[in-house]
Parts: structure tokens; sequence; C-alpha cells
């Protein structure tokens, strides 16, 4: 009777620990909108562009629009997909300054108050890894 209560418990611990918490949109909505972020990294392919945007800084509203102020000024959208796991971002930017290389769905990697990493959504084989920080204002 004991092996058998200690192999259940060893096994509900073992289910727990190894499934994988995801990110929620609810989550990232909620962190995304508090103050500005800036690209601390952004690979495309393989070839880090993130000096591209080292003066970028983006503005999430809740509304849904994008605020982009530094080496471009620019306005885009913003909007979070249904999928939970991972939850899915679609970002929208005109073609200026580059901007155009962040519109696409993109995956919610990793969400904390003070970064966000995503990975590009799509199957076209290109592979993406985009890392906003925020900023310090």
């Amino acid at each position: 009777m004991k092996n058998w209560m200690i192999t259940t418990l060893t096994l509900t611990v073992l289910l727990f620990v190894g499934c994988s918490k995801y990110t929620t949109p609810r989550k990232v909505e909620k962190r995304l909108v508090e103050g500005s972020w800036k690209i601390s990294t952004f690979t495309l392919d393989g070839v880090s562009i993130a000096e591209n945007y080292a003066t970028d800084i983006f503005s999430f509203g809740e509304s849904g629009k994008i605020s982009v102020k530094g080496g471009v000024l620019a306005n885009g959208s913003w909007e979070m997909g249904l999928i939970k796991d991972p939850a899915v971002i679609y970002l929208s930017f005109p073609a200026i300054g580059g901007l155009e290389y962040l519109a696409d769905d993109w995956q919610v990697l990793e969400m904390k108050k003070d970064m966000m990493r995503l990975k590009r959504n799509d199957s076209s084989g290109l592979s993406s890894t985009l890392v906003f920080k925020k900023t310090g204002s």
C-alpha cells in the first residue's frame, strides 16, 4: 500500500513538473500596454538585424494601436490571436524604415514584466526571433 502511494505521488509530481506553462493572451495584453518597449534582439533567418531598430521605441495601446518613435515615426496595430498554447500576437506596420519585417504573426514564447520573446509563426521556413525589452521610461 505504501509503495502504491509513493508511486502515485511521484507520478503526480512529475506530471506537474513536466507540463510546460504557456503565456496566456490575457497576460500578454495586460503587460504589453504597460510602458514602452525597445527591440533588443531581432534575427531574420539567423542574421541579427536588431541594430537597425536601436533608436526605435514602441508603445502598444489598449486600443490595438502601436506608436513607433525614434529612428522612424510610424503607427501600426496589434491584435491577440485566439490561440492560447502558445499565444499569438499579430503585428501590422507600414513599409517604412524596416518595420515591414515586423509585420507578421508571432508566437509568444515568453512574457515577463520587462521582456517579451517572440518567434515568427509561419511555415515558410524563414526563422525569426524577436525580443522586446521594456524601456526605462
